[in-house]
């Protein structure tokens, strides 16, 4: 049973919704997962029930706007995004919790940033604002989300390598932030071979992999299927008293 968060996203009406891309749960469903949806939790204090964490065999944090960088530390620069702090709080309250309980956990474009803060790192706020690079990383989604962007390069020896079976893999981008300061206890497992922005990270035992692409929109593609595989895997070892 592997836990995926939901995000706020008003309607054009203003009405609050709740939404998540349905990539992200067919991707799980198709590796072989159950799926359960967490909410953000207004307009009370953010926390993931002990009754459900005690089900749960592991978390995957998707994608969504930019992480508040009061996070890690700073004030909003020029070229930070929207955020929603009802989202930072549940999901670093989830990843928290799942290191508390040893899950593995799964972090994909936002959710790589917040795996990363969560365990102490720091962002850049946004690529070309800060100078790190002049490489285009936010892609318009117009063409597809499947379009692959350009190509990272896996370090060997990491459990990414393991699982893509490749040490460069073409992949599909759609971010502005990026990894600035590592966390303590995570290791690069992946950066932009055009200009080494980090794209992937992981856990030296490997159960916390993040990644920036968007894998759930490339299944087509026998790598990124691989992840969700390996996700399910972990989460399919993990010992369950119930």
């Amino acid at each position: 049973m592997i836990a995926i968060t939901a995000g706020n996203r008003p309607d054009r009406s203003g009405i609050p919704r709740l939404a998540l891309n349905r990539a992200y749960v067919s991707a799980l469903q198709s590796a072989g997962a159950d799926v359960v949806l967490l909410p953000p939790a207004s307009p009370r204090p953010p926390q993931v029930l002990p009754a459900l964490l005690d089900r749960l065999d592991g978390v995957v944090v998707p994608g969504g706007p930019d992480v508040n960088p009061s996070r890690y530390g700073e004030s909003p620069r020029k070229g930070l995004g929207e955020v929603d702090d009802e989202i930072d709080s549940l999901e670093l309250a989830l990843v928290h919790a799942a290191l508390d309980r040893d899950l593995p956990i799964f972090g994909i474009c936002r959710g790589h940033q917040v795996v990363n803060v969560a365990m102490g790192g720091s962002l850049y706020q946004d690529l070309a604002q800060d100078g790190v690079t002049s490489v285009r990383h936010r892609t318009d989604p117009a063409p597809g989300r499947d379009r692959l962007a350009h190509t990272i390069e896996v370090q060997p020896g990491t459990r990414l390598r393991e699982l893509l079976g490749a040490d460069r893999v073409e992949v599909n981008s759609f971010h502005h932030q990026a990894v600035r300061r590592i966390a303590p206890g995570l290791l690069i497992s992946a950066v932009c071979t055009a200009d080494g922005v980090i794209e992937g990270l992981e856990s030296k035992d490997g159960r916390i992999c993040t990644v920036q692409c968007h894998p759930e929109e490339l299944t087509g593609l026998a790598w990124a299927r691989a992840l969700f595989r390996g996700l399910v895997a972990a989460a399919s070892g993990v010992a369950r008293v119930r």
